[in-house]
């Protein structure tokens, strides 16, 4: 009997990790959207930082070459393509980027040379700024064939204390699957080299 009782208690036990771990798994601090053709994203916890570390180096755009493989510049533009006074994002501005597909190998800093073959821009609006929520997000300028949305989320990992850094983009359009099939997964690898990127800048990773 008591060998039967042990038994019992051990599948308990079990079952209820399973669990745990499954909720854990399914948390998440990106808002609900529509599924699009197809995503990329990325998600990743990081130590001996906060929110408000984090938040500070998603949201400083001057700073992105010296740690992000991925997103090599991003500079908030007006309606003339002109430089804003303050290089944050904010709701209902323009941003242009010039990004690597796939991303630079890490490490990188301000004075890393682009990859001729793997430099793209783009024009994306700012629809999201959320610090409340540790939320920002920003969209592909409109365009009849392709659309692409990317949010990127903060949160804290109350088990553990680490911060929780997501990234999201789904793609929509008659041009998404043909991008999923060109870029997929070059994007795919560009989201996870920023992710790693912003690990590695925030846990003082980098060699002077």
């Amino acid at each position: 009997m008591n060998l039967v009782l042990q038994s019992l208690s051990r599948a308990s036990v079990c079952w209820l990790l399973i669990a745990v771990t499954r909720v854990l798994a399914q948390y998440t601090n990106l808002p609900d959207v529509a599924p699009g053709v197809f995503n990329v994203s990325a998600r990743i916890e990081i130590e001996h930082t906060n929110i408000s570390a984090a938040w500070d180096a998603l949201t400083d755009f001057p700073a992105y070459p010296k740690w992000n493989p991925f997103v090599r510049s991003s500079i908030a533009v007006d309606v003339a393509n002109i430089s804003l006074p303050s290089q944050r994002p904010v709701e209902n501005t323009q941003l242009l980027l010039r990004v690597q597909i796939p991303a630079l190998p890490l490490p990188v800093n301000e004075y890393t040379p682009d990859n001729p073959l793997a430099t793209q821009f783009s024009y994306e609006n700012v629809t999201h700024v959320q610090p409340e929520l540790g939320r920002l997000a920003w969209e592909a300028y409109p365009n009849p064939i392709i659309t692409a949305e990317r949010w990127q989320a903060l949160s804290v990992n109350k088990q553990n204390g680490r911060v929780l850094y997501e990234s999201r983009e789904v793609f929509s359009g008659p041009a998404a699957a043909l991008t999923q099939q060109l870029l997929g997964e070059k994007l795919q690898k560009s989201f996870d080299a920023q992710a790693q990127g912003l690990k590695m800048w925030l846990e003082g990773g980098y060699q002077p």
